[in-house]
């Protein structure tokens, strides 16, 4: 027997400090970073940047793990499955799932561009040649097959068949026989930000260390304590090259005295 899919929310509640003593605490935490190792302040700044549960899918590759197929209407509407694997759209009060029925699992099918959507009950998302939508498949085939796009005007993201008719998200029922991309086709797909892959971040030429080494080879010789010193101080001003020139000429200057 498939399990149930299960999640939680991922924000944690943040206790309340009393009032006594609170900014004896805060002044003691800002000296503490204030005097941390570099590494430490970025690691801390890092973690701090970090979102946290259900956001916005802004590009493919947020396109993974559990989401939610949502029209941002007023009030906003999202698509839901049942246990018997009927697709059906309900009101929600919020942007994060209130419950599992509301939660599909996003996959990428291998070697190819397209994707499936599976139920809180494992089951595949299934779209009939009429527009009939049902998560009843054990299996994937054409009808399970869905090219997901970015919407070339404006927000939102557009769902389509293999029969290349639109997903269609309305108050009264969840379709995919749409001709044209309109407002109820257009979709908010909200991903679990520990899913989302990262860009890789890459380091500013001033943030990178320079090595005694690399120094010498820049030079052509070997340097001493104090010229080392000043050609790293110099590239982390960014002014490095200028500095290298001056050694090699005060070089060219002792070399002739």
């Amino acid at each position: 027997m498939v399990s149930k899919l299960t999640f939680k929310n991922d924000k944690p509640k943040k206790r309340k400090h009393e009032k006594a003593g609170e900014d004896d605490d805060l002044d003691k935490g800002y000296k503490s970073k204030k005097n941390a190792a570099p590494e430490r302040q970025e690691a801390q700044l890092d973690h701090e940047d970090e979102e946290e549960g259900w956001v916005n899918a802004k590009t493919k590759d947020d396109l993974n793990g559990p989401c939610m197929i949502i029209v941002n209407d007023a009030p906003p509407i999202c698509m839901s499955s049942d246990g018997s694997g009927k697709i059906y759209s309900t009101v929600i009060k919020s942007y994060d799932p209130s419950n599992v029925q509301q939660v599909f699992v996003l996959g990428n099918i291998v070697q190819s561009e397209k994707y499936t959507l599976k139920s809180y009950l494992g089951k595949y998302f299934t779209i009939s040649k009429y527009g009939i939508c049902e998560a009843t498949s054990e299996a994937i085939g054409p009808e399970q097959e869905l090219s997901i796009e970015r919407k070339e005007t404006g927000e939102g993201w557009v769902i389509a068949s293999t029969w290349d008719k639109y997903l269609c998200v309305s108050p009264k029922d969840v379709r995919c026989d749409s001709e044209a991309a309109g407002f109820q086709e257009t979709l908010m797909i909200r991903v679990q930000a520990k899913f989302r892959k990262r860009p890789a971040k890459t380091l500013d030429e001033s943030q990178r260390k320079i090595h005694t080494k690399e120094l010498e080879e820049k030079v052509g010789r070997p340097l001493d304590y104090d010229t080392i010193k000043m050609l790293k101080k110099a590239y982390k001003d960014g002014r490095l090259n200028e500095a290298i020139l001056d050694v090699k000429e005060k070089m060219k200057t002792d070399h002739r005295c």
